[in-house]
């Protein structure tokens, strides 16, 4: 594995812009852009579905569908306007989102007879690239190890935080899943608490690994591509027509613990997956992408993996989370997976 470069740039606000690469970063930046009000975000119990639900107001003043000469993420050196990225290049970019659902300036808002808390946590960007319209599936495969490293980086730093209790990258692309800003890019929201999704997870694993227990017909029917430490599969009981799942063969509780051949092997499956659905859509495929890793740095019983979830009923039509899954959270589903599977199969191989 090649080294890779970290360099903290601290802004007007004090706060880290994160630059990293395979060669070391020592630009002096150009003009930033001002200082912005930073939310104070905090929490209200639901009772009714036992889960937590965030409010930040200063999101409703978040850059949305800028016009297209201008872009908050694209290298900011040579424009005559600034961005979140003062310099002429970059190769992966991490810093605060401006408006944070989760940040260290989370404050309490009582009111009465509703249980609330601040909403403490980190939001945070991942922009993959400096170039404006370059996806996963355009990126070598060096770029994804080097995004991948990335990843692992931010989960060990973000859970010395004692505020912090889960970690989440992920990816949402595509307007269809409420992209506003179409420069590639990721987000890292750590959570105050364990997730409900992700509580579920924990509980299931504590029971019984069911990825291992089906893992032999994952490998044979499900799916979509495979190598030697991870299979990619549509999941027996996928809730969308074409999600996929990346899982490596055995237990591993988190990338943390991905040796190079395990990062190498990872990132070719993320690029496989994400080439085989633009290409099985002939177009840039929308989908919301998420890294499920354990909320706990050792723990023999999670199996981490990586859920796709393209919005999509059949070809290229959208699946509406109607009334089922939206007011009772049941899923109906008219596409077996495994034949999914067999459709994916032929353009991620």
């Amino acid at each position: 594995m090649r080294q890779i470069h970290k360099r903290k740039f601290v802004r007007n606000d004090n706060k880290e812009l994160l630059l990293y690469g395979y060669n070391e970063h020592k630009e002096s930046p150009s003009q930033e852009l001002d200082i912005t009000d930073i939310p104070k975000p905090h929490m209200r119990w639901n009772p009714s579905r036992e889960e937590w639900v965030t409010y930040s107001a200063g999101r409703k003043n978040r850059t949305s569908f800028p016009p297209k000469e201008y872009c908050p993420l694209c290298p900011g050196f040579n424009l005559n306007y600034p961005t979140e990225i003062p310099f002429s290049n970059f190769e992966i970019a991490v810093f605060p989102n401006r408006w944070a659902s989760f940040n260290s300036m989370g404050e309490n808002k009582s009111l009465e007879k509703v249980k609330t808390k601040p909403s403490k946590g980190e939001c945070e960007v991942v922009v993959y690239s400096p170039e404006h319209s370059v996806t996963v599936s355009e990126m070598g495969l060096e770029k994804i190890e080097l995004l991948t490293n990335v990843w692992i980086d931010r989960y060990k730093e973000l859970f010395k935080n004692p505020d912090i209790k889960y970690v989440l990258p992920f990816e949402n692309r595509g307007e269809e899943c409420g992209v506003t800003l179409h420069h590639p890019h990721g987000q890292i929201y750590a959570y105050p608490f364990i997730p409900p999704a992700i509580e579920k997870e924990k509980q299931a694993f504590n029971k019984e690994n069911f990825l291992m227990n089906i893992m032999n017909q994952l490998e044979e029917v499900y799916y979509v591509y495979q190598n030697e430490n991870f299979v990619a599969a549509v999941p027996p009981f996928a809730r969308y027509a074409y999600e996929v799942w990346i899982i490596p063969r055995v237990q591993i509780e988190g990338p943390w613990k991905f040796n190079d051949k395990k990062i190498e092997d990872f990132s070719k499956c993320i690029h496989q997956v994400v080439k085989g659905y633009d290409s099985f859509l002939n177009k840039r495929c929308p989908y919301i992408m998420g890294l499920h890793a354990s909320p706990e740095l050792d723990d023999s019983s999670f199996h981490f993996h990586v859920e796709f979830y393209p919005p999509l009923r059949h070809g290229d039509k959208p699946k509406v989370l109607a009334g089922s899954e939206s007011m009772a959270g049941v899923f109906i589903m008219d596409v077996l997976p495994e034949d999914s599977a067999k459709v994916l199969r032929k353009f991620m191989q």
